[in-house]
Formats: C-alpha cells, sequence, structure tokens
C-alpha cells in the first residue's frame, strides 16, 4: 500500500501542523511558516477570492516559490455555489490534496476529479457531538465515498463530548482527522494526535473555526507534548 501523504509530507507518525491561509499573503510571509512549525497548507479559496483567475495565480505562485502541500478547500458560499465546481477544477492542477464536504452536492464530481491527489472527505457538525454509532455511519459513509483520510469536526460542549470523539478516533482503523470545536475542544486541537488523529489546524490571521488555535500557540504546545514533533522531516527553508 501506497504510503499515506500529503505532497511530500507523510503522515501517521508524527503530527502534522496545518495553516489555514484565508486571504492573498505575501510569499515571504508564508515561507516563513515553515520555520515556525508548519508542515501543511490549507488554501480556503472561498475565504480568498471567487476570482478563478486570480485564485489560479496565487496558488501556482505559492507552489512555485515555496515547498508547501496545499489543500484545496471550498466551502460553498453565495457567491460561488454556482461556480464551485469550476473553482475546484481549476485549481487542482496546483494542490496536493483536496477538502470536500460528505453531504456536498458536487463530492462525487470533485473526488473524480481529484484522481491523484489525497482526499479528504469532512463532516462538520456545528451543534453537536455525534454520538459513537453515528460517528462510525460518518466515517465509513466518507470512505465508501472514496476518502482516503475521513475528517469529522464537532462541537464540543463539554469535556466528555471531547472524549467520545477522541475514544472514537483511538478505535477507527483507517485514516482520520478529529476536530472537537468550540471553547471545551480547544485541547482536541493538541491532544487529538495521541487518539491516531493525522493533524491539526491553526490560524494565522484569524480564527475560521470555534476554537481554533493561533499558529504559534499550536506549535508550542505540540512541541512541548510530543518529543518527535522537533525531530520531524517537515518543511525546511
Amino acid at each position: 500500500m501506497k504510503p499515506l501523504a500529503i505532497g511530500s509530507v507523510a503522515l501517521g507518525e508524527i503530527p502534522r501542523v496545518v495553516a489555514v491561509i484565508d486571504e492573498f499573503m505575501d510569499m515571504h510571509r508564508i515561507a516563513l511558516l515553515a520555520r515556525n512549525g508548519v508542515d501543511i497548507l490549507e488554501i480556503r479559496f472561498d475565504l480568498i477570492s471567487s476570482d478563478i483567475p486570480s485564485l489560479c495565480v496565487y496558488v501556482d505562485k505559492i507552489k512555485k516559490t515555496t515547498d508547501f502541500p496545499c489543500i484545496c478547500t471550498i466551502r460553498e458560499t453565495d457567491e460561488n455555489r454556482e461556480t464551485r465546481l469550476d473553482i475546484f477544477k481549476a485549481v487542482m492542477p496546483f494542490v496536493d490534496a483536496v477538502d470536500i464536504e460528505i453531504d456536498a452536492s458536487i463530492n462525487r464530481q470533485v473526488i473524480a476529479h481529484a484522481a491523484g491527489k489525497t482526499v479528504i472527505v469532512s463532516e462538520h457538525d456545528f451543534e453537536k457531538t455525534p454520538d459513537i454509532t453515528h460517528l462510525g455511519s460518518i466515517a465509513e459513509k466518507a470512505v465508501a465515498l472514496g476518502a482516503n483520510i475521513v475528517k469529522i469536526a464537532a462541537m464540543a460542549h463539554s469535556h466528555r463530548d471531547v472524549a467520545r470523539l477522541l475514544m472514537f478516533a483511538a478505535g477507527f482503523d483507517k485514516p482520520l482527522v478529529v476536530i472537537a470545536m468550540g471553547a471545551s475542544g480547544a485541547i482536541s486541537r493538541v491532544a487529538a494526535p495521541v487518539f491516531g488523529s493525522l493533524f491539526t489546524y491553526g490560524y494565522v490571521n484569524k480564527s475560521v473555526a470555534p476554537g481554533q488555535l493561533p499558529i504559534g500557540k499550536l506549535v508550542e504546545e505540540l512541541r512541548l507534548y510530543y518529543p518527535a514533533f522537533d525531530g520531524r522531516c517537515g518543511r525546511q527553508t
């Protein structure tokens, strides 16, 4: 079986850090993220622009001037509802992975077009943390759709919710990322890799999800609790 990776970054042995890029940023500033402990970029195309040519130029520049693998994420908005699939198709040649929602009407088309890329099929529950049975159903549906990585983000209202999500991750035998959202769930951003979650997200400019931590704080915590983190073969510039 081919080792699981996003671009040149291997997944599974060491917690990986994904920086969320939600606006047009200078290339020098992006390159500096490698020195700050970032392994992968998630380009939130839906938050940056709906202008397809500008998006293609931007991500092409990132790939040519930095060594970062990139995840393409395009959530549906009023502006891109009719063009979202076109944006996915246009930027796909420049990215290493794609994140598509499990219930998106275009999910099968996006996955088919992502041949050769790492496919993340994601579920976001902004109301609650589902029970174990429901979590299992979500994960199996994502795998059936063609996910290389299942991603489940769920709102946590207590530490019990966090524990349930993490215990589900520990018992799931396929590649997985779990995130407990909200103030109660912030601990999962650091603790989830202990339970098998492959990577964790931090923000550069502003939080784009409840409980998300800034990159600097996230990396500081990972260095404290994961001895292998500083010895990883990640991005270097």
